[in-house]
């Protein structure tokens, strides 16, 4: 900047920028200029000093009054200067102020400045960040719809690993975990994947046990940093292998309609709030020890094919078990359990009765006498053959609803007792001239249980069964409503006289012959079996009953919705009767099917052979 004496501009900078040009000017006086004005100011005071002493100095009484005003004049000049100098110490006083104040504008001008730029530079890496983790997010979910299992894993992973690194995702890639194991919910292809070398599905499962043990590793609560809290899980009607979930906890959990196939570990697993395994089915050991409850939790409806401990599980909340089935044992020593409006803890061994005989399993033996009513012409159309566990009553099948009956149950497990059950139950309930009984049996395991008078026929052959089924047949034919028959007839059923016919079969997977099943002919009056008094009684093995698309009687029974039982057997064989598996069941326990699919765990009674 150059400074000008003496002329009365400001000065400025020439190359201000336009900012700078409308920002106030100051006049700035150079240190030059200051100098110079100082040394002309001391000469001109000198100069003044001996002008006074030469032209006054004499001391005449004229001359002293002369010099005295010019003494005043200078009083008076001196502080004018005076005045001036404090003028402009004023000014560059107020001069510094404005500068410190511009420099504190400027100051805080800069601030803002750094402050909005420093924003942006973190909005901007905010917005990069997220569009990397959407970018990450949408290329795992990606390869997880791949059709090859190390993309699908290295997806699984990926996922993992962004919900370890963003804790505000972490619920959200939960909820995808879930998703994808809710992609799978064909038990049946779950089960048999073990005996199909090399086909798909035994490759899918490792992504989806992949999938279960990422969480189960981060919902444990002593892993650290890598637990992640308060997670909500819903695989409503997935199906689930090998599913570990023990020592975990979560917020809130629903598995309703879920399937789990083989063991299902919850042991010491604490649930924060609701949990569901309503409709659940549970094809292995499911175990609970120990675990918490502090919501509501439901069982309603669920199935435990195998054992089901409870032992010392907490259930804060309420605790629903209804129409669940045990189908071996249920533990629950130590439980503690919630009742009444005012909330309690009570002990296991000290609930209501009812809500034990709920909770435990049926009795191992149950004599044929227990199933018995007092009055023998009570319920005549009912014939009884086991306790249910709903409500420790005896289950019937109701041959005028439902004319067929069907059991699946596997080696040694009854099958042979259920049918002396039922035989005896019809004889006890007709006489001969109400209800007349055919029995087939091949391998001869009903032959203690022949003294009936109701036995019509004991079919041991093939040449036999064909004989019966033959006069069986021609027999239903006349009974087949004419066009001559009223309505009342019909409504009534009085068209015809004589005994309702039951045809027991035993080890129906063994009366095939040259891969015909001889009982075929009857197929076309299973439909109006109620109008021609004909009731069908067939009992086979699970092993391969998943596979018996040739059975004709057996596939027509079931075209009917005819109830029945599902006994001890093989999981893989599939859903034998409606939605019903077999599974691990002990001897003389099975799950009863009506119609409506309603089902229950049902002990059958034991019948003393005669």
């Amino acid at each position: 900047m150059v400074d000008h004496w003496g002329s009365g501009d400001d000065v400025t900078e020439p190359a201000a920028s336009s900012a700078e040009r409308h920002a106030v000017s100051y006049t700035v006086l150079s240190v030059r200029a200051i100098w110079a004005a100082a040394v002309v100011i001391v000469l001109l005071g000198a100069g003044v000093a001996v002008w006074l002493l030469l032209a006054y100095g004499h001391g005449d009484a004229q001359q002293r009054n002369q010099l005295e005003a010019i003494k005043t004049a200078g009083t008076i000049v001196v502080g004018t200067g005076g005045a001036a100098a404090l003028l402009l110490a004023a000014r560059r006083q107020r001069s510094a102020e404005i500068a410190l104040k511009q420099k504190d504008l400027d100051q805080l001008a800069v601030e803002r400045t750094h402050a909005l730029q420093e924003r942006m530079a973190a909005d901007t890496r905010l917005d990069a960040g997220e569009r990397r983790l959407t970018e990450l997010y949408t290329k795992a979910v990606d390869q997880l719809g791949s059709d090859k299992i190390p993309v699908q894993l290295g997806g699984l992973y990926a996922l993992e690993r962004l919900a370890q690194d963003n804790v505000g995702q972490r619920q959200t890639i939960v909820n995808v975990l879930c998703a994808y194991l809710r992609m799978f919910t064909d038990a049946a292809d779950d089960v048999t994947a073990d005996h199909i070398d090399g086909h798909r599905l035994q490759r899918e499962r490792r992504a989806r046990q992949a999938a279960a043990v990422i969480l189960r590793t981060h919902l444990r609560p002593d892993d650290g940093e890598r637990f992640w809290r308060d997670m909500d899980l819903d695989l409503s009607g997935a199906s689930v292998l090998e599913f570990d979930l023990s020592q975990c906890r979560v917020r809130s959990a629903t598995f309703r309609a879920a399937t789990f196939v083989g063991d299902a570990l919850f042991g010491s697993t604490a649930f924060g709030s609701d949990v569901t395994f309503a409709l659940a089915r549970f094809t292995g050991t499911a175990e609970f020890a120990e675990a918490v409850f502090e919501g509501s939790a439901s069982f309603e409806s669920a199935t435990f094919s195998s054992d089901a401990a409870f032992t010392a599980a907490v259930f804060t909340g309420k605790a629903r078990f209804d129409s669940a089935i045990f189908s071996t044992h249920a533990r629950f020593e130590s439980a503690m359990f919630t009742l009444g409006e005012a909330p309690r803890q009570v002990p296991f061994d000290k609930l209501p009765s009812d809500i034990i005989r709920t909770l435990t399993a049926l009795p191992a033996l149950v004599p044929y006498a227990d199933i018995v009513p007092n009055d023998p012409e009570q319920g005549s159309r009912l014939v009884p053959f086991g306790i249910g566990d709903q409500d420790g009553q005896p289950v019937c099948w109701r041959f005028d609803n439902d004319p067929h009956f069907v059991a699946f149950m596997g080696a040694e497990s009854g099958k042979t007792n259920l049918l002396r059950t039922i035989v005896r139950g019809i004889a006890d309930r007709h006489s001969p001239t109400e209800a007349v009984i055919i029995v087939v049996d091949f391998r001869r395991t009903m032959t203690g249980y022949l003294g009936t008078e109701h036995l019509l026929g004991y079919a041991v052959a093939h040449h036999q069964l064909s004989s019966m089924i033959s006069d069986v047949r021609d027999s239903l034919e006349k009974r087949l409503p004419g066009p001559d028959v009223t309505a009342e007839q019909l409504r009534d059923r009085s068209w015809w006289n004589g005994p309702e016919l039951f045809i027991v079969v035993d080890d129906y997977d063994t009366i095939h012959h040259r891969g015909l099943d001889p009982l075929e002919p009857l197929c076309k009056f299973v439909p109006q079996a109620k109008d021609v008094g004909l009731h069908i009684v067939l009992a086979r093995t699970t092993e391969g009953a998943g596979s018996g698309t040739e059975e004709a009687t057996l596939n027509a029974l079931l075209d009917c919705a005819a109830p029945g039982l599902v006994g001890n057997g093989d999981l893989h064989e599939g859903p034998l009767l409606r939605s019903v598996w077999p599974s691990a069941l002990m001897p003389g326990r099975a799950v009863a099917v009506d119609r409506l699919n309603d089902r229950q765990l049902v002990q059958i009674a034991w019948s003393e052979p005669d």
